[in-house]
């Protein structure tokens, strides 16, 4: 059956169905050999030879597992009622194709998204303890003793909250802290950080299990691998040094605590 190329492009996780369109723009589409760049062509993959930058296009088989770098300002739902961009519009409109869990509009980062409905239990569910990596900038530096308290647990507003590990990645007036965790309580990060005397102005999910945010620019996803599924299932960590530094506006002197960085998020 034909479709347009946009749909079939975004139904095999090329690209989301605006992104196919730039593709064809830029000539990057080819069906039986030939360039198109009319954005109303339509194809056949059961018939015809569609490919992007010279790779064969084949329909999906079975579930999809995608991550996305999700960027400040995108909401992760389906569907906003106040109108606001959501994550489904950077990603290939896959049929059934949802989220997993929730970041705030302003968090950035990590974000997965399925049609599998008992991945997402299995990796979402506090009970199966995925970690989860976040880095956010806070006021002021925090103590060791402030981290040690994250990790013995705070009370805040009635919930019991702990981090499974808490450090500083840079530190000046103010610091970029990475914070280890698995239960994912509404706005967890947030309310733990400013209990302890250090609101958050920026958050960034870089980690869930295995996966990272590695290679992904704001705006990005990718498929997941097998590797990367299995491992989520298994509930892993992520592998130790990966992911981005924290951006730094001015050099700061004397040695850096904390080690290596990952930019973070909730």
């Amino acid at each position: 059956m034909q479709e347009r190329l946009q749909k079939i492009l975004a139904r095999a996780c090329v690209s989301s169905r605006r992104g196919a369109e730039q593709l064809m723009l830029e000539g990057r589409v080819t069906v039986n050999g030939e360039p198109v760049r009319e954005l109303g062509t339509k194809a056949d993959l059961a018939t015809d030879d569609v490919r992007v930058d010279g790779v064969r296009v084949k329909a999906p088989k079975g579930p999809v597992y995608l991550v996305l770098n999700k960027p400040r300002g995108y909401v992760t739902t389906r569907r906003d009622p106040e109108g606001r961009p959501t994550v489904m519009e950077l990603v290939p409109a896959v049929a059934g194709l949802f989220p997993v869990g929730r970041l705030d509009v302003t968090t950035e980062g990590l974000i997965l998204l399925t049609n599998d409905g008992a991945f997402a239990e299995r990796v979402s569910h506090p009970r199966y303890e995925v970690p989860r990596v976040y880095q956010a900038k806070v006021h002021r530096v925090p103590e060791p003793e402030t981290l040690l308290r994250l990790k013995r647990g705070v009370r805040v507003g009635g919930d019991f909250m702990a981090v499974d590990r808490a450090r500083v990645l840079e530190a000046d007036n103010n610091a970029w802290v990475e914070l280890v965790l698995h239960e994912g309580k509404q706005h967890e990060v947030k309310r733990l950080l400013e209990a302890v005397g250090h609101p958050v102005s920026k958050l960034r999910r870089v980690a869930v299990g295995p996966v990272t945010t590695k290679g992904l620019e704001p705006g990005q996803f990718r498929t997941l691998t097998p590797g990367e599924i299995a491992g989520l299932l298994r509930g892993e960590g992520s592998p130790p040094g990966r992911g981005r530094r924290p951006p730094r506006r001015r050099p700061r002197p004397g040695p850096r605590p904390g080690g290596a960085a990952r930019k973070g998020q909730r």
